[in-house]
């Protein structure tokens, strides 16, 4: 990973030698010989990390090699960062004391860099000790081309588990069997997580026979992991299952159990490890088995399952057997079997592929990544046997495959991996905030012809490819909404970052070295301030993760914190308590800030108009929080990519008097690409056609001035692909959507609409969502000519008519796959014609009456209340 590293801080050299600072100026000519250095030595180093890399394995004084390389690689970094936010431009009128003060920085530069020449020619000469060779070319060059398509294959494998799956379903929805925990029993990569979830949700759908009631009141899943916050879990089931927040705060094991007496719920306890867990969980939880509630738990150790559930409660888990093994591993290549029966050798890769199998011992983790390995390789048989010299002959085969997954990454790639390990275990991961974090690190970059987002989703689609991640959602266009990693991957990415002081995991039963460097930091469920008093140096910190803190930020600890982070990039603190106003001054600040997440319950935030300072920001998320007290000069800051607010956000006030009033501005978002939570109230309408590069818009409190700008003859943005509307907007309204030919999801709530009209509609929607909208005419008429709509959603009284008919004309609704009704209180009829819909899988209807259907047996088998 260290060559990516290498690569950035190059870039960033070669960047800065470019900059206008530096060519304007005849007396920096020596700072840009620095610069020029520092490219062609870091580029040089990394042309022979590879060799490196692989002799590491072998020794443990090229690993310290490989360390000091890192060691120089950040401090590098950490030069650059200081010195050259410093410098300014001296095309102005002071241009004398411009030059005099770069002067003064370029000094201090020059003799930064000179330390530096010494210690690469020390690497230099340990390279030739150690007899690493240098690299022809880097490999990325022949590893992969970052904008290939991959197919989807989200579906967690579950070869070998269907039997499995049937008995475990039927155990937990069946309430006449009084019994109250399953146990799925294992050693890691068996698939407990797999199996457990594929039952938790056939359980959740699953309702009451003849009745539209769900079969249970309340679900939720908790990973509880090695060392556990007991308490913290609590709050977690608490928070799913929907307790009062007033109680999940104050005495959550007393109300939850008060809570959850009365209803019937089913729980995953995902990795429980030991029995002392259960016991401090078991407090909020009641034994309802009568009425038929369930508890599915996951752990490696079978006394557990024996002490929560007894001996009758446990199912063991054990490898697949060879025919099995096969069927899943060539499951995986069901894309490509063609492929590999033309290349010049099938039944010699047959061979090497049974070899491989033979090494992933019937674990099917190993088997998936094994496959991911061979899945993106040539089909030829010495990349097939490079795969499996490199698994290795020792006893512990699945781990050198899990760690082969790590090192086979094309360089680009690790450490947007490793920044999996920051999150917590088994932590669903949206991929908008993944691939933002990874452009605010600089890991991707986008280009000319290409935005940095849709290179972000080129990684991510790799990492997905080589199975060392799971898609848990896309979006309705088909790209990647949310991930997960299995806990064993987990591990790695911490254990791989741990060698290179690429992040450090704070927990409280760790024992923090105060020595370290930090770069990245993640701190799961701790106290912030004694998080605090354990380190010492926080000088090179680049990013900072606060994962549900127990404990508000006391104005030291924030203030010796961020204080001294004078490189941080990247800050999320969430699901937290309050965040002070002073922590947001201390935030301003941080001039080299490019993702900021706030986070939390009820929290309030008082945005500064300070926050303008941040001039790197391209990230504002404040989606979680309450409120918001939002200055004008957001809509000013145009570097900024993503903005994303609450419902509630309010003009910044002083004794009642609107202080943007003293801040006027000129809008400028040129680059931004979402807007999610505009404030209707607050947002001048016509600002709207100058954010040109909008492709995600969601308004809260509409009105009719902005629905009037959506509807104009010239479209706010030629790329827009998500739109919402939210009211409420009682008058009644029309809405021309037509010109924008690239929006495929369409939210509209609690908007009066006049009508739906085909020639309104954007032509290529595949999504689209009505609550309380309030027709009178049926809209069925309207979306059937449609030709991509996939998923139609006409929810509460969106439709005040009595029937709705799905036509079966050839070349209506062709492509619907979901129809979800549900809570249309005037419906009393619902027909699809023979032919209607002929894609339809899912066919949702609820309310508190159903209305009645004449419907085809193919559309009726489809159906689900």
């Amino acid at each position: 990973m260290a060559e990516a590293f290498l690569g950035i801080i190059a870039k960033k050299a070669a960047d800065l030698a470019a900059s206008q600072i530096i060519e304007e100026s005849s007396r920096l000519s020596r700072v840009r010989e620095d610069l020029l250095w520092i490219e062609s030595e870091m580029r040089y180093i990394r042309s022979y990390l590879k060799d490196a890399d692989a002799k590491q394995l072998r020794t443990n004084v090229v690993s310290n090699f490989i360390r000091d390389i890192w060691d120089l690689a950040y401090d590098v970094e950490d030069i650059i960062d200081t010195y050259f936010p410093k410098m300014r431009s001296s095309r102005s009128r002071w241009k004398r004391l411009l030059d005099f003060r770069n002067m003064r920085i370029a000094h201090g530069f020059v003799k930064e860099v000179e330390g530096i020449r010494k210690r690469v020619e020390d690497i230099k000469n340990a390279r030739q000790t150690f007899g690493i060779d240098e690299s022809s070319r880097s490999r990325e060059e022949d590893t992969w081309d970052p904008r290939q398509s991959f197919p989807h294959l989200d579906e967690p494998n579950v070869v070998g588990f269907d039997n499995l799956i049937k008995i475990l379903v039927h155990k937990v929805v069946d309430e006449d069997l009084h019994h109250r925990v399953v146990s799925i029993i294992g050693f890691p990569g068996l698939g407990k997580t797999t199996l457990a979830r594929k039952v938790y949700n056939s359980a959740r759908q699953s309702k009451v026979y003849n009745s539209d009631r769900q079969r249970f009141d309340c679900t939720a899943w908790i990973c509880v992991s090695e060392s556990p916050n007991e308490k913290g879990l609590l709050r977690d089931i608490a928070g799913q299952v929907g307790l009062e927040e007033k109680k999940i705060e104050r005495d959550v094991e007393k109300n939850l159990f008060e809570f959850l007496s009365t209803k019937r719920y089913v729980i995953v306890i995902d990795d429980i490890w030991h029995t002392r867990a259960w016991d401090a969980l078991k407090i909020g939880l009641p034994s309802n088995s009568e009425n038929g509630s369930r508890i599915i738990l996951t752990s490696r150790n079978k006394d557990v399952g024996v002490h929560v559930g007894g001996p009758n409660s446990v199912l063991t888990l054990e490898p697949l057997d060879q025919e099995t093994s096969r069927r899943l591993f060539y499951k995986l290549f069901v894309d490509d079997l063609q492929n590999i029966c033309e290349t010049q050798d099938p039944p010699q890769l047959e061979k090497i592929g049974e070899q491989i199998l033979e090494r992933c011992s019937g674990v099917p983790l190993a088997i998936v990544l094994a496959a991911g390995l061979l899945k993106l390789r040539e089909r030829s048989e010495t990349a097939w046997k490079g795969v499996l010299e490199d698994m290795g002959q020792g006893n512990d085969r699945c781990t050198e495959i899990f760690a082969l997954s790590y090192k086979d990454l094309p360089l680009n790639l690790k450490p947007c991996f490793l920044y999996f390990g920051l999150f917590p275990e088994d932590r669903e991961v949206g991929a908008f905030d993944l691939i933002n974090i990874w452009a605010a690190e600089g890991f991707i970059r986008g280009s000319r012809v290409r935005e940095v987002e849709e290179v972000g989703d080129d990684y991510l689609n790799h990492l997905i490819a080589r199975n060392v991640i799971q898609v848990v959602k896309r979006r309705v266009n088909g790209r990647v909404r949310s991930v997960r990693i299995h806990d064993i991957m987990h591990n790695l990415c911490i254990q791989e970052g741990d060698k290179i002081n690429f992040q450090n995991i704070h927990r409280d039963e760790i024992n923090c070295n105060t020595a370290l460097k930090l770069r990245r930091v993640a701190i799961h469920g701790s106290d912030t301030d004694h998080y605090h008093a354990l380190y010492t140096k926080t000088s090179s910190l680049r990013a900072m993760f606060c994962f549900d803190p127990r404990y508000p930020w006391n104005r030291k600890a924030h203030k010796n914190l961020l204080g001294d982070s004078k490189f941080l990039r990247v800050l999320s603190v969430e699901k937290g308590n309050d965040v002070p106003r002073s922590l947001l001054t201390k935030i301003s600040n941080l001039r080299q800030l490019t993702y900021l997440k706030l986070g939390s319950r009820g929290m309030t935030v008082e945005l500064p108009f300070a926050i303008s300072n941040l001039k790197s920001l391209l990230t504002l998320n404040l989606r979680e929080v309450y409120e918001v007290y939002l200055p004008n000069v957001i809509w000013s800051m145009k570097q900024l990519r993503h903005i994303l607010l609450p419902r509630c956000c309010i003009a910044p006030l002083f004794c009642w008097v609107n202080l943007d009033l003293f801040h006027p501005i000129e809008i400028s978002l040129p680059n931004l690409q979402t807007l999610h939570g505009l404030p209707g109230e607050i947002f001048k309408a016509d600002w709207l056609h100058k954010i040109t590069s909008l492709r995600r818009l969601q308004v809260n409190y509409v009105n009719k001035d902005i629905i009037g700008v959506l509807s104009d003859a010239a479209p706010v943005s030629h790329k827009l692909e998500e739109l919402s509307l939210d009211g409420p907007l009682p008058e009644t309204t029309s809405l021309n959507l037509v010109r924008y030919d690239n929006l495929f999801e369409l939210y509209i709530l609690d908007v009066e609409l006049k009508d739906l009209s085909h020639d309104k509609l954007p032509p290529n929607l595949i999504k689209l969502s009505l609550f309380w909208t309030n027709l009178t005419t049926s809209p069925t008429e309207a979306l059937k000519k449609l030709q991509k709509l996939k998923f139609l959603q006409l929810l509460g009284h969106s439709f005040k008519g009595k029937e709705l008919v799905f036509s079966g004309e050839p070349g209506c609704f062709p492509q619907l796959e979901v129809l979800e009704i549900d809570w249309l209180p005037n419906l009393e009829r619902v027909v699809v014609e023979e032919g209607g819909m002929p894609r339809l899988r899912d066919f949702i209807i609820r309310g508190r009456s159903i209305p009645e259907t004449l419907l085809p047996d193919r559309v009726r088998n489809a159906m689900r209340f």
